[in-house]
């Protein structure tokens, strides 16, 4: 099943950005750290919220997996997905 690209929300500090995935009819909050995006999707540290968000978009496919794959494992309500998470797939 294809996932639409939701539209994320970067915190206030910048420190990571925040999506709603659709899962079994329930919503699941996703949090993106900023050091996943700059590490594994070639994010400069200094990326104004435009690129940051074209960055997160253009990578969504593998971060919609990594998700998936971490919610089979552990179901949860609130998920949050960091560097070494990217590391291992």
């Amino acid at each position: 099943m294809k996932v639409p690209v939701p539209e994320p929300q970067i915190s206030a500090d910048k420190s990571n950005l925040t999506f709603i995935l659709p899962r079994r009819g329930e919503p699941v909050t996703c949090v993106v750290s900023r050091t996943a995006l700059e590490t594994y999707f070639w994010l400069a540290p200094n990326a104004d919220d435009a690129r940051t968000l074209t960055v997160f978009s253009n990578g969504f496919g593998r971060i919609l997996a990594i998700a998936e794959r971490k919610l089979l494992a552990h179901p949860v309500k609130h998920l949050e997905l960091s560097a070494p998470d990217f590391a291992k797939g």
